[in-house]
């Protein structure tokens, strides 16, 4: 697995839980951009002391808007196959974990045959037990 496969603008299919609630941080979830240099969501690099590779995200919100991004905290952390990200979030602080697991499913059907990418994360904040669900589908690269 390498950054290269999760960078790009995956829109978001379906969301759910507490924080996609009326009134709530998700509840206008559109898509994620994951490297794309824009909205906060820096590209890619090896960070400084643990050599990690760390990559910036934005969560981007119907109307175009940035509902978050790492430009206001810690950035995406590559570790085994998963991006993963813990730091506050709004006022008053938050605790905001974002964990993005890559999956390609293959379709065997002759209309849409082969690997198609997708991303599937959760959100937790504060008590373990209030988890978001969110997946989305799209090209790695399409920004």
């Amino acid at each position: 697995m390498n950054i290269s496969s999760f960078m790009g603008v995956w829109p978001i299919n379906f969301a759910t839980g507490p924080l996609t609630l009326p009134g709530n941080a998700l509840e206008n979830l559109r898509s994620i951009e994951i490297g794309t240099g824009t909205n906060g969501a820096s590209v890619p690099f090896l960070s400084d002391g643990d050599y990690e590779v760390k990559i910036g995200f934005a969560l981007i919100d119907t109307s175009g808007g940035v509902i978050f991004s790492s430009d206001s905290g810690p950035l995406l952390s590559l570790v085994g196959e998963q991006l993963r990200w813990h730091g506050p979030y709004g006022q008053p602080p938050l605790e905001l974990n974002i964990n993005i697991a890559l999956a390609e499913v293959y379709r065997d059907h002759d209309i849409d045959r082969g690997f198609y990418p997708y991303v599937f994360g959760c959100t937790v904040y504060g008590d373990p037990d209030q988890v978001g669900v969110w997946g989305g589908s799209g090209t790695p690269g399409g920004f």
